[in-house]
């Protein structure tokens, strides 16, 4: 049988929530794809179910950002997390993610998109419905990729089986590997898996209970539960309160006990709740919890490129597995696109892995630390006292009041903000995070461009949504020179400039020229005002200075305006890994 030839410009292995994303988020930067997922249809137990604040920002900029919300568990139930004998039980004590009104509104200015709690099968389901209505995107479920070869002048051939058997190819100029930690492409690639000692094993029951009479007052992100029967977590991944996810880690000596007991799903939720129920028991599965690692994120062709959990895996402690991988093919698919498109230099294409690696690794190492400290707390802290803590008697208030001072020790484990914003690429030996817990936004290169909303003509946007178009240049006061520097810029940037309220008109005129390459060396910018003053708080700039934001939305420079033409072309010279010029020399330093 004829093997039959499909031509695109990415093939992605891995239909998962990385897969589809890359492919969306290839989508939105023009270049078309062609997804080849193995499984038929959707997985449907629930996996990974937090979608952080980054993730939401990436879900926002590609109009998913309301559909997840809606499809996951409702914003009023993560403030805490609790810790519980068992559901009917005394309360052990919370940590509080969001004790008042002060840090509900610090947390809204730190993005346009809160976090949420949605199952990783839900978030699948609407991404592929959001390819669905992308022209240039074709998803193939039911397909197998059996090989891959590459050559650096002759992109790469995918070899695939469809359904029922039948062989195709797809040729393209580039692959993402977004196939899990158990695809067999990356060793086609020359990518090899580094594997750390396991941290030990999970149990997950997917069930469906009502257990509102027993949340409500209490609503939580997490019910952590200690009780002699059944140690572990239940997490909301519905849009009430009925379905549950059931998580119980064998990380001590009675592991192998912790998993028989999975035969008896029932009984361990009925445990957890510390009620007579009867619980509908959708799916049940065990896994291995570790940290994997490669020895490359892109091949020795430099046309394969591995994402998500085929790039690296975790532990599911501080639920930073699928948010990293979503976040890495949004770092690497604008430089795709920017290479593919020529105002970019093939050299970019190496910061992928420079970049992404360390905040891989970190959050690996974090999830680790976080698994550690929760296996030492369920087995040697709590486990002497998992009798008296459901008692409501002077017992269980003894054993509570032991626990209780400890929980906070946890904190990096579930409050995490400076973890899942505050990351920063380029920083050499320095730490990819400084804080775990705390965000301080910092308008520096390599940090996400903090978020501040600004008033036009489009109405109030932020940042990052003129960076989906390209660069963005950010001017406070004049901008006359920058404008003229940004008419002969090669790549696509839009200028805007920001002022401050005026005490008697704050209306601004839509006044943006987006053709780069019109004649006319000067683009004009578009006028925004700072109404709230965060602008200028977060930041910061200089008389004349001018910050450069990059397509994905991180600080690509802060330039001084001294000599605003050969700054901005050295900037994006840097930026695109191409080389710089401003009136057939070389450009000067970017500040």
């Amino acid at each position: 049988m004829t093997a039959a030839v499909t031509t695109t410009d990415v093939v992605i292995v891995g239909g998962g929530p990385v897969g589809l994303s890359a492919a969306l988020c290839l989508a939105a930067r023009g270049l078309r794809s062609v997804v080849v997922e193995e499984r038929a249809t959707a997985a449907r137990h629930p996996r990974a179910t937090m979608v952080n604040a980054r993730t939401m920002e990436i879900f926002r900029q590609l109009g998913l950002a309301d559909a997840v919300r809606r499809a996951g568990a409702p914003i009023e139930t993560m403030p805490r997390v609790s810790f519980l004998g068992s559901f009917s039980g005394a309360e052990i004590g919370t940590i509080d993610l969001v004790p008042d009104d002060v840090a509900l509104m610090r947390m809204v200015g730190w993005g346009p998109a809160l976090p949420t709690i949605c199952p990783q099968h839900r978030v699948e389901e609407l991404l592929a419905a959001a390819l669905r209505e992308r022209p240039g995107v074709e998803v193939r479920r039911g397909t197998r990729a059996v090989d891959l070869v590459t050559g650096p002048d002759t992109g790469v051939r995918v070899h695939v089986t469809g359904p029922g058997g039948a062989p195709g190819v797809v040729e393209a100029a580039y692959a993402v590997l977004a196939e899990g930690l158990r695809g067999t492409m990356r060793a086609r690639a020359g990518i090899d898996v580094v594997t750390a000692a396991p941290i030990g094993r999970l149990l997950d029951i997917h069930f469906v209970a009502d257990l509102a009479p027993w949340v409500r007052g209490r609503e939580s992100a997490l019910y952590w539960i200690v009780n002699p029967r059944v140690s572990g977590v239940v997490i909301s991944v519905g849009a009430d309160t009925a379905e549950w996810l059931l998580e119980v880690p064998a990380l001590g000596d009675d592991g192998d006990d912790v998993l028989a007991a999975g035969r008896d799903s029932a009984r361990l939720v009925a445990d957890a709740v510390g009620a007579s129920l009867v619980p509908q028991i959708r799916s049940v599965r065990t896994w291995t919890m570790g940290t994997t690692a490669v020895t490359r994120w892109r091949d020795a062709s430099g046309r394969v490129f591995v994402a998500g959990d085929a790039a690296h895996t975790f532990p599911p402690t501080g639920g930073f597995g699928m948010n990293t991988g979503i976040q890495d093919v949004h770092n690497l698919a604008w430089k795709l696109a920017a290479v593919a498109s020529g105002w970019a230099g093939p050299g970019l294409l190496d910061t992928y892995e420079a970049e992404r690696r360390p905040v891989a690794d970190f959050n690996g190492r974090q999830s680790e630390d976080n698994a550690r400290r929760m296996r030492d707390f369920l087995h040697r802290d709590a486990a002497p006292y998992a009798a008296d803590l459901s008692r409501r008697g002077p017992a269980g208030e003894r054993a509570r009041a032991v626990l209780e001072p400890l929980l906070e020790e946890h904190r990096p484990h579930f409050d995490f903000a400076g973890q899942a914003l505050g990351f920063r690429y380029g920083t050499g030996d320095g730490p990819v995070v400084r804080d775990v817990v705390r965000y301080t936004p910092q308008a520096v290169p390599g940090a996400r461009a903090p978020h501040v909303w600004l008033d036009g003509p489009d109405g109030r946007r932020t940042v990052e949504d003129w960076a989906g178009d390209g660069f963005v240049l950010l001017t406070a006061g004049p901008a006359a020179a920058w404008e003229t520097a940004a008419g002969t810029a090669p790549a696509p940037l839009t200028v805007v400039a920001v002022s401050g309220p005026s005490p008697t008109d704050t209306a601004v005129t839509d006044t943006t020229v987006t053709d780069t390459t019109s004649t006319d060396t000067t683009m004009t910018a578009t006028a925004v005002t700072d109404t709230t003053g965060a602008f200028a708080a977060v930041y910061a700039p200089a008389p004349g200075e001018a910050i450069l934001v990059r397509p994905d939305g991180h600080v690509a420079a802060r330039l001084p305006g001294a000599d605003p033409a050969h700054e901005l072309a050295a900037a994006l010279a840097a930026a695109t890994a191409t080389p710089a010029a401003v009136g057939g020399r070389s450009g000067g330093g970017a500040g």
